[in-house]
């Protein structure tokens, strides 16, 4: 049950929750480019939050009958996940910019020019920005992480969420997709190890938002 729903889920992401669904049904023509682009993102990462975290939350209440805890909705072991966090605030940036001098990098990010026009803008695209990485969190290291780890273990887990994470990055900067198995790999061990997809969400948000600011 859960393969058919997780698979349901992304595949609905991946047509009706993607930015170009937005642009071929709801863009406006009069809008500028930068416009255009901050809404069919604002579309998809709220598309990421619905499909990829509401919805699971009502299956896991509604049919499973369990606790959203026990798929890491949660702070769990803070001591340890806000030490993770602190470590990647200071190891990121390096590699971060190393990838920004990347040209194929840049002409993915930022994903709408606006996002870096003022400080204002940039933490207004912060706001737009997270449910996006709160849906594929626990989407990806909850859902699918904790929950298949029932059945497969942790290690057979890990395995599953970081080939569908990194076959979803597949037409993304060559780089960036390498990044999603190492990402997957250390998120996933973050999630067990914190009992929480919170640490995680933070990694993740944390390093688009180096990512968007390094790449203007």
């Amino acid at each position: 049950m859960l393969w058919i729903i997780v698979i349901v889920l992304i595949t609905l992401k991946i047509y009706q929750g993607d930015h170009s669904f937005f642009t071929q049904h709801f863009n406006d023509p009069s809008w500028s480019t930068p416009v255009a682009d901050w809404f069919r993102w604002l579309y998809h990462h709220l598309a990421s939050l619905l499909l990829w975290a509401i919805v699971p939350f009502i299956i896991i209440r509604a049919f499973f009958k369990e606790r959203l805890s026990a798929y890491g909705w949660q702070l769990g072991d803070w001591r340890f996940g806000l030490k993770a966090t602190l470590l990647a605030v200071v190891i990121m940036p390096l590699p971060v910019y190393i990838s920004s001098l990347n040209p194929e990098h840049r002409e993915w990010y930022p994903l709408t020019t606006l996002a870096t026009a003022s400080i204002g803008y940039f933490s207004l695209w912060g706001l737009s920005y997270i449910p996006h990485y709160i849906g594929w969190e626990f989407m990806f290291r909850g859902f699918v992480g904790i929950g298949m780890s029932k059945h497969y273990g942790k290690i057979g887990a890990t395995g599953i969420q970081v080939i569908m994470t990194t076959l979803l990055h597949i037409g993304k900067p060559m780089g960036e997709t390498w990044g999603a198995v190492i990402g997957g790999v250390y998120l996933g061990w973050l999630t067990y190890r914190t009992e929480s997809v919170w640490w995680a969400i933070l990694f993740h948000f944390y390093l688009g938002m180096l990512n968007t600011w390094m790449c203007a």
